[in-house]
């Protein structure tokens, strides 16, 4: 058996206890929970090289602009940096030991410890820490769309019971996951991370680092294609979650997804399902939009039920306080406390957010973009507006691969179809955007494709001062991250 993994192939679930060393929860309560170098090198089945044997360490660090004094420096590297060129700028910042692949030309004067690769180092160290803690439970999740949202959700629900660590943004790949669970102390009752992936085995491999107690794949979509291939792709990747988890894990299944469905029929953990369905365990009744204020709903958790007003725009987030309701009420939280969480939900920053700018309502929703999210986003635009004109100003999808032209193509007969006044679009597919908006019936007068963001921006602020937008007209912003669509927004505000 190897300590850093813990897997053990019994159906008897062993304490943390029994396979690592105790912690005093007590006395780690009020204080950060030192690293000891011979920890290290049990984690990582590292070789130490020089240094103090009883050297300690405060936190695991991998950036050389945010380490603090007493910290263990990572030292990763990719296909655009290589940490091992910064070993000096981290001691002088503070820097207390060193993780590489090569043993330094230089004596740094610090303990180093060398490994193979310091990105499976990374995870294990993370994955030791996790057994640590006796006492934490650890909620996975991931899906193809909504998953930073639902963790959100969740952590809102779970923080009027329990201390809770959560995913911070999106560091939800093999670097954020792992270094998210780092910050686990004793105080902590609950951890929720956020997992994603564009290629197969990222999920299987932090499934093996975090060891979740409760898992949940929220929805299957096209999304990463250009690494999967296709939803098909999409499913087995995600379903790694599923795949890999303990046989005592707990599931979170969306009933509604029929590919969700099919990875959980035959995994032998305890199940809940949620969704509109009414074989659901946790559903929804009696769905009502009210605009800019939000959504209501009733919530089903069994036999129980309550009235939930959430502030996010939108039916597919009532799907998403489904999931997260789900893996609360697996935690052990009532259905009061859920209902009080969800309430007190904001939501995140660029997810479907109205804002005023001049007489216009600014959507902002450009955290990220795929077909799925588009559609909604769009829906829900739509669904609020009563008599006003609805501008989409959209930019591409990324990672989409072959799939690419068509799904782009979709996306204009998309806008027209939701009955949009104006398509503005940016961006290598804008083309394909036009092709499919004006296939389905929308005008070369309301559609535009556009040469850069500042040429939105400028058309945008031209049609207000024409009178062609005037009070209350909603304006939708969106596209994949590195499309940056936010800028538009900014340059709203500096000339509305």
């Amino acid at each position: 058996m190897e300590l850093v993994t813990g897997i053990l192939e019994t159906h008897i679930r062993p304490t943390r206890k029994q396979l690592f060393a105790p912690l005093d929860k007590g006395a780690c309560m009020k204080k950060n929970i030192d690293w000891t170098l011979s920890q290290v090198l049990l984690a990582t089945n590292g070789r130490f090289v020089t240094g103090e044997m009883n050297a300690t360490f405060k936190n695991i660090s991998t950036d050389t602009r945010t380490i603090q004094p007493g910290d263990l420096f990572l030292a990763l590297s990719g296909d655009r940096f290589d940490g091992e060129q910064f070993l000096e700028e981290a001691i002088a910042n503070g820097a207390a030991g060193l993780v590489v692949t090569q043993i330094p030309d230089k004596d740094l004067k610090v303990p180093i410890v060398v490994v193979p690769d310091t990105l499976k180092a990374l995870g294990d160290l993370a994955a030791y820490r996790r057994r640590l803690m006796d006492n934490l439970t650890v909620i996975a999740l991931t899906g193809s769309s909504g998953k930073t949202t639902v963790k959100e959700m969740c952590a809102s629900i779970l923080a009027e019971k329990y201390r809770i660590l959560k995913t911070e943004g999106n560091l939800n790949n093999l670097i954020g996951m792992p270094l998210s669970l780092l910050k686990v102390q004793a105080s902590h009752d609950v951890a929720v991370l956020e997992m994603g992936m564009n290629q197969p085995g990222e999920i299987a491999r932090m499934t093996e680092i975090a060891d979740p107690d409760i898992a949940c794949i929220v929805n299957i979509q096209s999304a990463h294609l250009a690494g999967l291939g296709s939803v098909d792709g999409v499913a087995k990747a995600k379903g790694e979650l599923f795949e890999h988890a303990r046989s005592w894990a707990k599931f979170c299944v969306n009933i509604d997804d029929k590919r969700v469905r099919k990875l959980a029929k035959d995994c032998p953990q305890k199940k809940v399902c949620f969704g509109r369905h009414r074989s659901a365990d946790i559903r929804a009744t009696h769905i009502r939009n009210e605009g800019e204020k939000g959504m209501v709903f009733t919530l089903h958790i069994r036999q129980q039920k309550r009235r939930i007003h959430i502030h996010s725009l939108g039916e597919h987030n009532v799907m998403n306080s489904l999931a997260a309701a789900a893996m609360a009420s697996m935690a052990g939280v009532d259905i009061n406390t859920i209902a009080l969480g969800l309430n007190k939900f904001k939501p995140y920053d660029k997810r479907l957010q109205v804002e005023r700018i001049g007489c216009l309502r600014v959507v902002n929703d450009c955290y990220n973009a795929n077909p799925a999210s588009m559609d909604a986003a769009l829906r829900t635009v739509q669904a609020m507006n009563e008599s006003n004109k609805t501008v989409a100003v959209l930019g591409d999808m990324f990672e989409l691969g072959d799939t690419s032209l068509l799904a782009h193509r979709r996306l204009g007969e998309t806008v027209a179809c939701t009955g949009f006044d104006t398509l503005l679009v940016v961006g290598e597919f804008s083309r394909k955007v036009v092709e499919g908006a004006l296939d389905a019936s929308m005008t070369m007068k309301q559609v535009r494709q556009m040469a850069s963001k500042e040429e939105i921006v400028a058309t945008l602020v031209g049609m207000v001062r024409k009178g062609e937008l005037g009070e209350g007209d909603w304006v939708l912003v969106k596209g994949s991250r590195g499309m940056r669509m936010e800028t538009i927004i900014k340059g709203l505000r500096s000339r509305l």
